[in-house]
């Protein structure tokens, strides 16, 4: 038999005159039909199974309408299908037009409006949406702690969300239109859930929004038009997001804040009134994700974000391709075309490049000096620059190794007090290969300069010049030309076809020019074969190399404020390895030294720094063939699936082949994350390994807190062997903090007063005692905090004097809390 039947009809005899009736009376799975017309009634169901469907589908309304303030359809404990109604509220306080509470809820081929907070509310059950039109509301379908679908629907004229997954929801939203919301998809609080396949129009604010712990997955969805931005991860949101199109909107493609850490992949921005991807103070993964003519750089990295970003393509941005400021991040496999600026900027922070390519723009990498900044560039090629293919300004240092330079004008320009260490680079074409300005250190090593019109390596002001086994060719000037007093030292370098002198200015005090040593040449050389080499223009091939660097390297270290404790250490096992290498030249047993260090101590303490510092050291004495430092943290070790920890890990593990592998917060690997908590034992066990297999290529260097590092090493029986030497980084005391924000104020061009340093000296003991304070990191954000409220302070003075400009006050030291 089938299931029971039960007529609805105003008119008919023998017929329920309410569905609310028809309702009460039916027995658990029967079906009521309900011919056209207007119900001003609500519906309730509780604890039996029921449809309610129009008599005729398509045909004249089924209209339930409820004016109260309650829901037009209210289910609970119950199975309920409602097929072909129109489903109304008249009362803004109803929760919602059609409300279910553990229920289970299919609604089909209906239209939901009225003005209740909600179109369908489901709490603790199920709820099932196929073919219906949600409008005219607040909200759109929400779902708190439940699960369910909105398939082949349309969400529109909605005043917040079309979609809402909270706590423990995990709806999936298909093939659905959702257009003129604020929100189109909006999990929060722990939801999640599944959109694909949908397409969003005029959103105001996100067209889908994640936060808090949400992680929602996001896939082949296409958000056109409106003034918001595409997908907004903020909190501690996360998730994945593939294939999505993000075109013609006034925000951004992506925005990423706070803590959130989404994995996107495959995307597409075009078009937007913003930036195409931006990112706050948050991490992430964006792979192979394209951005084509964004309004402001096509990715922001602002604020001390640390992204991944590997692949894909930023073609013609109307400012810069990709801003990195206050920030650090990897950014690997990235094409750069046709920037209307720069192709990247940095703005102060510490990012890494790897394997770059740009094309067109004023200039391929510019570190602009305002904020000081480390940045590592392994491997880039950039065309075409219209003004310099690299300039770097300001405090702070550039490593790069095989970077080639094509047609730019200049080259590389370093300018002001920039540290730049170049190895295996090449700069062909333009004008000159190589500029120093300023104060500018350049150090390059195994280079080529070629075919430039002018001079190969051109250095003025007070810049300094380390140039070793380098070779410069087809120079229409000099190969060097020395314009500066500072020390110069040139060593190994071959000349070949220099129109001018080979090093001009090679008799100035402080220039030393060293040769290569050279076969005799063969017989029958033409007698006006050009010069070579740099013996016309210095002493003799085979002069002994002077060992500055590993001094000049420590000098860096002792320049760093306080950590006594930690340069002693450092000296020692510097000592310990250069007298090594003396007991070997001797043939002598050679004690052994650990390499391998923990640098245990509170953020902010100059861990980073110092590894940096170590790795340049090692390289200079032999120890290590490049020295670069490879940082990682646990998200860059530990995969997603079995199995690709490992791969993860090695990759890593390759990437610092001949440096230092800088693990930071290396504890996290040994902490609990959810369901992938023994991943990060994976990576402990594949690293132990790699260090095993590589021992004399690489040395690893694991940081954290102290009590956190002792655990750490107690997770593997492998790593107590290893790492047998920890170095303790203590917190900064305030009369150091203050020393730290005096020099970044003379850094800056700024003054302390007396006064201003006394009161700056009671904050930052207070400071001290606050465990989140940041050490060195939170003595820069302090500084940054007076320069922004001195700043406001003078917006009101018409013409502020020099000296007003420079001195800072008592008044410009933010309080706590601020």
């Amino acid at each position: 038999m089938g299931a029971p039947t039960l007529l609805v009809s105003l008119s008919r005899a023998n017929a329920y005159r309410g569905i609310g009736a028809a309702v009460a009376a039916a027995p658990h799975g029967a079906v009521i039909v309900v011919e056209p017309g207007r119900y001003d009634e609500q519906v309730v169901v509780r604890a039996k199974a029921v449809t309610i469907r129009a008599a005729v589908p398509g045909g004249p309304p089924v209209v339930v309408e409820n004016g109260a303030a309650a829901p037009a359809v209210y289910c609970e404990d119950a199975q309920v299908v409602l097929q072909g109604l129109t489903l109304r509220t008249w009362s803004a306080d109803s929760p919602a037009t059609v409300s279910a509470l553990r229920a289970a809820l299919t609604v089909e081929s209906c239209v939901v409006t009225g003005q209740a907070v909600n179109a369908v509310l489901c709490e603790r059950g199920t709820a099932h949406l196929r073919m219906c039109d949600v409008s005219g509301m607040r909200r759109g379908v929400a779902f708190v702690d439940a699960g369910g679908t909105v398939e082949n629907c349309r969400l529109w004229d909605l005043d917040e969300y079309a979609v809402l997954s909270k706590r423990d929801s995990r709806p999936t939203v298909r093939h659905c239109h959702v257009r003129d919301t604020d929100r189109g998809f909006d999990a929060f609080e722990g939801g999640g859930g599944t959109v694909e396949d949908c397409h969003f129009t005029g959103v105001r604010v996100g067209a889908v929004t994640a936060g808090g712990r949400s992680r929602p997955t996001v896939r082949r969805c296409r958000v056109t038009g409106g003034r918001g931005s595409g997908l907004v991860f903020g909190g501690s949101a996360g998730g994945l997001v593939e294939e999505c199109e993000l075109t013609d909107l006034e925000g951004c493609g992506i925005e990423v804040s706070g803590g959130a850490e989404p994995d996107v992949r495959r995307c597409r921005v075009e078009g937007v009134g913003r930036n195409g991807i931006w990112v706050s103070g948050a991490r992430g993964t964006f792979s192979d994700c394209d951005v084509t003519a964004s309004r402001l750089p096509a990715i922001a990295v602002v604020d001390g974000a640390a992204p991944l970003v590997r692949g894909g393509v930023l073609r013609g941005a109307r400012e810069d391709a990709l801003l990195v400021r206050a920030a650090a991040g990897r950014y690997t496999g990235v094409r750069i075309e046709d920037a209307g600026r720069y192709g990247v900027i940095v703005q102060g922070g510490d990012p890494v490049l790897a394997d770059l390519t740009t094309g067109g723009g004023e200039a391929g990498v510019v570190l602009d000096g305002t904020v000081e900044a480390d940045v590592r560039i392994e491997g880039a090629t950039i065309r075409g620059a219209t003004r310099c293919g690299i300039a770097a300004g300001g405090p702070g240092r550039l490593t790069a190794s095989d970077v080639h330079v094509q047609d730019a004008p200049v080259g590389l320009v370093g300018a002001d007090t920039i540290s730049v260490t170049l190895t295996g680079a090449v700069f062909s074409g333009g004008t000159v290969g190589v500029t120093g300005a300023g104060r500018a250190a350049l150090h390059l090593t195994g280079g080529t300069v070629t075919g430039t019109t002018g001079s190969g390596v051109l250095l003025r002001e007070q810049s300094r010049l380390v140039l070793r086994n380098s070779t410069l060719r087809d120079c229409g000037g000099d190969g060097v030309q020395v314009e500066t007093d500072a020390p110069v030292l040139v060593e190994g370098c071959e000349f070949v076809d220099v129109a001018g002198a080979a090093v001009r200015g090679g008799d100035r005090a402080q220039v030393s020019v060293i040769a290569a040593q050279r076969p005799e040449p063969a017989v029958g050389a033409a007698p006006g074969e050009r010069a070579r080499s740099g013996a016309e223009a210095g002493p003799a091939a085979g002069a002994a190399p002077r060992n500055v660097d590993v001094d000049a390297v420590l000098a860096e270290l002792d320049g760093m404020i306080g950590l006594a404790a930690v340069k002693r250490d450092v000296r020692t096992l510097v000592q310990l390895i250069r007298v090594g290498e003396q007991r070997r030249r001797a043939n002598l047993p050679v004690p052994p030294v650990s390499r391998h260090l923990v640098f245990a101590g509170s953020p902010g303490t100059g861990k980073t720094t110092v590894a940096r510092i170590y790795g340049r050291l090692l390289a200079q004495l032999g120890v290590l063939a490049k020295g670069q430092v490879v940082e990682v943290a646990r998200v860059d070790l530990v995969g997603e699936y079995l199995g690709s920890t490992s791969l993860k890990t090695a990759a890593a593990f390759e990437r610092a082949l001949g440096g230092v592998l800088f693990v930071d917060e290396a504890y996290a690997l040994a902490r609990t994350f959810g369901t992938n908590s023994d991943f990060g034992l994976e990576a402990i066990d594949t690293l132990v390994k790699l260090m095993e297999d590589h021992r004399d290529e690489t040395v690893v260097i694991v940081a954290g807190y102290s009590e956190e590092m002792v655990r750490f090493l107690a997770t593997n029986p492998g790593l107590a062997s290893r790492f047998t030497k920890t170095i303790e980084f203590v917190d900064y005391a305030p009369d150091e903090l203050l020393a730290i924000i005096s020099a970044l104020a003379g850094r800056h061009g700024y003054d302390l007063t007396a006064p201003t340093a006394d009161a700056l000296l009671d904050r930052l003991v207070e400071a001290a005692r606050d465990p989140v304070f940041g050490n060195g990191r939170g003595a820069r954000k302090l500084f940054n905090a007076m320069i922004e409220r001195q700043a406001g302070r003078l917006a009101d003075v018409a013409a502020p004097t020099a000296e007003q400009l420079r001195t800072l006050l008592p008044q410009d030291i933010p309080a706590a809390g601020d």
